[in-house]
């Protein structure tokens, strides 16, 4: 079947699908996954949680008789299995990856007879430029939060298991990334709606108000509450702590202890004394007390996080394409080797 004939699953009567994705975005442990939550209770919207199939796009570049997108994209991170996506939901026949993101998610958003579509995820987070040019109908959310706060709760989720290669990396440097993406889709008109979430924990009504706007629906009562949100989407091979709080019912409004050494709190409150000096003191939302007793980072030091970072991001790419090409049995079996060897250093 062509890309052409293929038709998705209809939205309720009466009800027009939106003609772009909508991507909501923040840094890993931006507390995006929230807004997820309270978001996805709205009955026009329809948001899958992290599904990511944007990191295996190169499995597009195969030749369509071998092009098994589907299917690696479920070993990669069970996405279809989370979000109830059936065979009867995958285009078939196609060979790029807006055709299948489209397809697929508005086929997800249509079975539940709502208007707006697309994907939360934190990987886009370095690639807003991209989607833009694939998508130049998309609408993105982004949320903030205190870089600091940020790398606290990284190392919180550290401590309950869940850990990523550079990840304090990628939530400094990939902050300004971030900001870069952002300032090219405001400098091209593409509708943008930025929120932080210490606002969204403190006036939880006020930002859910802001957002429908944003997406031209009405607000309800209900979006202020996380009680009847359908978190059967969120990752569940996850340690057991890392969506504790979004598993549960109450909206986290106190802050959490702080586990960050001095030294990681210096570099970070630097790095905010310089953007904010970059940015007239407009961003990043974060109260630096006694900002010019923050020394800013070196040059040499500022160079020296740029290289880590982007071999940091090389080596993930190059993850994702081994993801992509190499055989699913030998991407099993590699998978086995790591679970057994992380549960025998237990």
């Amino acid at each position: 079947m062509s890309p052409a004939a293929y038709e998705p699953s209809k939205p309720a009567f009466g009800v027009s699908l939106a003609p772009g994705p909508l991507f909501v975005v923040a840094m890993w442990r931006g507390g995006s996954s929230l807004l997820y939550a309270l978001l996805n209770k709205h009955p026009q919207v329809a948001l899958t949680f992290e599904a990511d199939l944007w990191l295996l796009r190169s499995v597009f570049r195969k030749p369509a008789a071998y092009c098994d997108w589907a299917a690696r994209w479920e070993f990669w991170n069970s996405a279809l299995t989370r979000h109830g996506i059936t065979a009867s939901d995958l285009p078939g026949g196609v060979a790029d990856y807006a055709t299948a993101f489209t397809a697929v998610h508005r086929a997800y958003a249509a079975r539940k007879g709502a208007v707006i579509w697309g994907d939360k995820s934190p990987v886009y987070s370095d690639s807003l430029p991209e989607l833009a040019r694939l998508f130049p109908q998309a609408r993105f959310i982004i949320q903030w939060r205190d870089p600091v706060a940020t790398a606290n709760a990284i190392a919180r989720a550290a401590q309950a298991g869940f850990k990523r290669p550079g990840a304090y990396l990628r939530g400094i440097i990939g902050y300004q990334v971030l900001k870069s993406g952002v300032d090219f889709l405001l400098s091209r008109g593409q509708p943008v709606c930025q929120v932080t979430y210490e606002e969204l924990t403190s006036d939880t009504a006020k930002v859910m108000e802001e957002v429908c706007r944003f997406l031209e629906i009405p607000y309800l009562d209900e979006l202020a509450d996380l009680r009847g949100a359908d978190r059967s989407a969120i990752l569940t091979d996850l340690p057991s702590a890392h969506h504790s709080l979004l598993r549960g019912d109450e909206i986290v409004r106190t802050p959490r202890p702080v586990i960050l050494d001095q030294a990681v709190r210096q570099k970070i409150n630097g790095y905010v004394n310089l953007w904010k000096r970059r940015y007239d003191g407009q961003w990043p939302p974060s109260v630096l007390a006694d900002a010019d007793d923050v020394a800013l980072p070196r040059l040499s030091e500022r160079i020296g996080d740029q290289v880590a970072y982007r071999a940091v991001r090389v080596f993930e790419q190059f993850r994702h394409v081994c993801y992509s090409y190499a055989p699913l049995a030998v991407l099993q079996s590699y998978r086995n080797q790591r679970r057994n060897l992380s549960t025998s250093s237990q």
